[in-house]
């Protein structure tokens, strides 16, 4: 993300934080869902030794994305991998 230019120095507001839908889509891009909420919280459960959770389908959220981006292409391939890890 940081490659691509997608990385923020500055979280959203934390109101935009609290929505209650899927990834945050009405109040996040999908790379700020991953900056500030997802990677964030799989660093609090692998630190604290909790639960993974058993299942996971970013990807065709991903590929949204990608697809209205135009670039991720690594980005795709990341998260395809994470969601194989942690259904398998």
């Amino acid at each position: 993300m940081r490659a691509a230019d997608e990385w923020e120095a500055e979280p959203p507001p934390a109101r935009l934080l609290a929505s209650k839908q899927p990834f945050c889509f009405d109040t996040l891009t999908f790379t700020q869902w991953l900056q500030w909420l997802m990677i964030p919280r799989m660093r609090e459960i692998l630190d604290n030794y909790d639960e993974l959770p058993q299942s996971s389908a970013i990807l065709p959220y991903a590929e949204e994305f990608v697809r209205e981006q135009g670039h991720g292409r690594e980005l795709l391939q990341l998260i395809e991998r994470f969601d194989e890890l942690i259904s398998a």
